[in-house]
């Protein structure tokens, strides 16, 4: 007699059910869908036997977008249905329930980037779902997120970094911008593999599991070649500066959220300050450590490095404004900001005194170099700060020279390097390692990113949208458990 290769299978299925437990539906953490935000959600048709109907719900994914948990609700002859379970590789199981009723649901399922179908072996049918899924936090503006990459030749500076007199300074810029959501396009990759070597190579202890090309299960919401949205007037233009040995990819969950939200995001990669920065010819810049320089001046000339290139993306931006086939007419250059974070943020106090078309500033966990701002900012001003930092001599100087709109606010359990999405990436690819072990505090990391994306949000809107300064002291008593915080 010939077995039937899906009798088989669901045999095994059946019998593995049988030995894990007979109720697999109470093993699903309680509060796997508490947290501040679900991976996903998706929607779509299902069928069973003759019976059809439409199934929606949510995903939380584990350490790769092939794995995970899901909720959903089935409405099939107008009764509806709970389902819950896992997903792993190519198998999913869980349990259909009605009631006090539960049916094991069991099933091979193909995941591609935006949809998965699943060929359900028990009960008998089929699903077919479109979805959306990210280690990064949901978007939840009104606008998709488009993504152009840049590279800038300033040829009238000497590149002041290198030994080399003929060099001039390059750097490489990307611009985030709103799309229509439902635009078609390719997807942008969260980061390369060079990238992404560099990034676990800075990792304190080793990270056991974590596939070479794990960040392709990141999934940002961005997608290239895509026209900017067209009916919603003029956009506020931010820059954004990253830290020392950092990326400009590792910020993406506190630009996503901007740009969804009309704004255009300028975010620049800064050679030899950078992590590692790769050119469109194939050549790639490491940090250079400051301590290991000859050139007792190396770290002013590495700040005034980044101020220059942050006003030269600025200068490149408004020839953009006037010539581009994306930008032209869509970019309010009467209406900018910036924000970085560490050493950025260094530089976004710089450039808020030095350049007059920056209108406002906000820090992340920012060093000052207080020599380059003797009179303060003196521009709208506000600094976030890791756990501890809130009265550090940097925050003292700039807090004491400000006499109005200026913002200091310590997140209680933030660590240096949770303002990036580094924290959100090992909750996924190690979750069983404590994320204070690996440099990231104490506080969740999802919890975190939430209330950073939603400051940064409200200062930028009250400062370069015109809202109510209330806004942000409003958000600041919804989340008092969670920071100190003052404004003057």
């Amino acid at each position: 007699m010939k077995w039937n290769l899906k009798i088989i299978t669901s045999l095994v299925f059946i019998l593995i059910l049988i030995l894990s437990s007979f109720n697999l539906s109470a093993q699903l953490p309680k509060s796997i869908f508490e947290d501040v935000w679900v991976d996903g959600i998706f929607e779509g048709t299902i069928s069973i036997g003759k019976s059809n109907g439409d199934i929606t719900g949510m995903i939380n994914l584990g350490r790769s977008s092939k794995e995970g948990v899901f909720h959903a609700t089935i409405i099939i002859n107008n009764e509806s249905y709970n389902a819950k379970g896992w997903f792993r590789d190519k198998l999913l199981y869980g349990f259909f329930k009605r009631g006090i009723i539960s049916i094991p649901m069991i099933g091979l399922i193909e995941i591609e980037r935006s949809s998965f179908k699943v060929d359900l072996l028990i009960p008998n049918g089929f699903i077919n779902a479109i979805y959306t899924a990210s280690y990064l936090p949901p978007i939840k503006g009104e606008y998709g997120v488009g993504v152009e990459e840049y590279h800038l030749i300033d040829e009238l500076r000497e590149e002041l970094l290198t030994e080399n007199t003929d060099d001039y300074r390059e750097f490489m810029i990307k611009i985030w911008y709103p799309t229509d959501k439902d635009a078609e396009g390719e997807w942008y990759t969260y980061m390369s593999d060079l990238m992404f070597a560099w990034l676990m190579g800075r990792a304190p202890i080793t990270l056991p599991g974590v596939s070479n090309n794990a960040y392709e299960d990141v999934m940002p919401h961005g997608k290239i070649n895509i026209p900017i949205v067209s009916d919603s007037g003029l956009f506020p233009v931010v820059l954004f500066a990253h830290g020392l040995d950092g990326t400009l990819e590792i910020y993406s969950s506190f630009i996503e959220d901007l740009v969804t939200k009309g704004y255009v995001v300028v975010s620049m990669n800064h050679p030899y300050i950078a992590g590692v920065v790769e050119f469109p010819d194939g050549r790639s810049i490491y940090y250079q450590d400051f301590n290991s320089q000859n050139d007792s001046d190396y770290a002013g000339k590495a700040l005034r490095t980044i101020i220059e290139d942050a006003k030269y993306a600025l200068d490149y931006v408004e020839i953009l404004n006037n010539t581009d086939s994306i930008f032209k007419g869509h970019l309010d250059m009467e209406n900018v900001g910036m924000y970085g974070h560490s050493f950025g943020g260094a530089s976004t106090s710089v450039c808020c005194v030095e350049d007059d078309r920056i209108d406002c500033g906000l820090t992340l966990d920012g060093v000052s170099y207080e020599e380059l701002i003797p009179d303060g900012v003196t521009k709208p001003f506000f600094m976030m700060t890791a756990d501890g930092r809130f009265n550090s001599s940097g925050v003292e100087y700039i807090w004491a020279k400000e006499e109005s709109d200026i913002y200091r606010m310590s997140i209680h359990g933030s660590s240096h390097y949770g303002y990036t999405d580094v924290g959100l990436l090992l909750s996924h690819m190690l979750p069983l390692i404590p994320q204070n072990l690996l440099g990231f505090g104490t506080i969740d990391a999802k919890l975190m990113t939430e209330i950073v994306r939603l400051f940064i949000l409200e200062f930028f809107d009250v400062y370069l949208k015109g809202e109510p300064l209330s806004e942000i002291i409003d958000l600041a008593e919804n989340f008092s458990w969670n920071i100190k915080f003052e404004y003057k």
